[in-house]
């Protein structure tokens, strides 16, 4: 039985102008111990996907339709009572900020303690003495539980919320964009403590992000998002060295690397699709070089291209030949 199923899910957001359809039929499947990225730009859906897992979504957001099944138990049966008990015990959040996670007027040891108290039903003492374990585990000096977050630089700060992510050893951690506010060295050392944790405590962990150095550093297979579809789905090497879809063509160019200098980047002009009245073809259709007419008339449904590497594209056959292409400037300036 998977850790994590999801079947067909479809997240909308109400506004005066229509429905935004920013999931619209995401499905996919995790294992326990398995370290999966969730990667596309923004407004893609992919973080939607995070806070529909624990049922966080904003008040305009509705779940219209789909399965979500951990450990077998569907959440979207759940109710709210019961996503209570799951939240912090089961599954866990990294959130995107974490100057936003942490109150700025209590310390941030207490605040830790409270979620071992109040989620996890430990006495304070017992609290404390694991909080002081959670500080050691990332890399804190314990004594500053006793700080206020003002105190800490931005990377104890991440560190000091992973930490409260563990606090009650959930089977998965979601975590979303967690070192994008920091400057490079720090998010190093950040993502290597927390790869390194991964594999000391066999942590599951669901990581949405748009960097892909961030994927290729924390994960075993990745999920590539565009306009709230699943575009494709491999292992992180058939996803860096063997990518189907133009739009993972178009990721990796934009993506600066030691093999390519700062001045060869590559960007995909154009934006992304009206969401409310999205496009019947594929939605990545205008702004893909390779596009033909059935691109814009048929959705191209997932397929296995080969073991364990699906892609939604209508043109598989052709991928030698859109590789090649993709990696000139010229490919891509033809839709500026």
């Amino acid at each position: 039985m998977a850790l994590l199923d999801i079947h067909d899910l479809r997240v909308y957001y109400e506004t005066r102008h229509g429905a935004v359809k920013a999931v619209d039929g995401v499905g996919f499947s995790m294992e326990q111990g398995e370290h999966l990225g969730l990667i596309g730009e923004s407004g893609c859906g992919k973080t939607t996907v995070g806070r529909a897992i624990i049922r966080v979504l904003p008040r305009n957001a509705r779940i219209v339709e789909g399965e979500i099944s951990f450990q077998g138990q569907d959440l979207l049966k759940l109710r709210e009572r019961e996503m209570r008990h799951i939240r912090w015990r089961e599954i866990a959040m990294i959130p995107q900020s974490s100057m936003d996670a942490l109150d700025p007027v209590y310390r941030v040891g207490d605040q830790i303690v409270e979620v071992l108290v109040e989620r996890g039903g430990y006495d304070r003492r017992a609290a404390w003495e694991r909080a002081h374990e959670l500080f050691q585990l990332v890399g804190l000096d314990p004594s500053r539980l006793r700080y206020y977050p003002h105190e800490f630089s931005g990377g104890m700060k991440q560190r000091a919320v992973i930490a409260m992510s563990l606090a009650l050893e959930p089977a998965l951690i979601i975590a979303d964009e967690p070192v994008t506010a920091l400057d490079v060295i720090v998010q190093h050392q950040v993502l290597q403590r927390f790869r390194e944790l991964q594999h000391e405590l066999s942590l599951s962990v669901l990581m949405i992000t748009h960097d892909m150095s961030v994927v290729a550093q924390t994960c075993d297979s990745v999920i590539v998002m565009y306009a709230g579809k699943m575009m494709e789905w491999g292992s992180v090497d058939q996803i860096f060295y063997h990518p189907f879809h133009p739009y993972t063509l178009g990721l990796k160019q934009a993506f600066p690397n030691l093999a390519q200098p700062r001045d060869e980047l590559i960007s995909i002009e154009g934006y992304l699709p009206d969401l409310i009245h999205p496009p019947p073809g594929c939605r990545f259709a205008d702004r893909c070089p390779f596009a033909l007419p059935d691109c814009r008339e048929a959705e191209p449904e997932l397929i296995e291209v080969e073991e364990g590497h699906q892609v939604a594209c209508h043109r598989t056959d052709d991928v030698e030949e859109l590789r090649a292409r993709a990696q000139e400037v010229e490919t891509w300036q033809t839709l500026a």
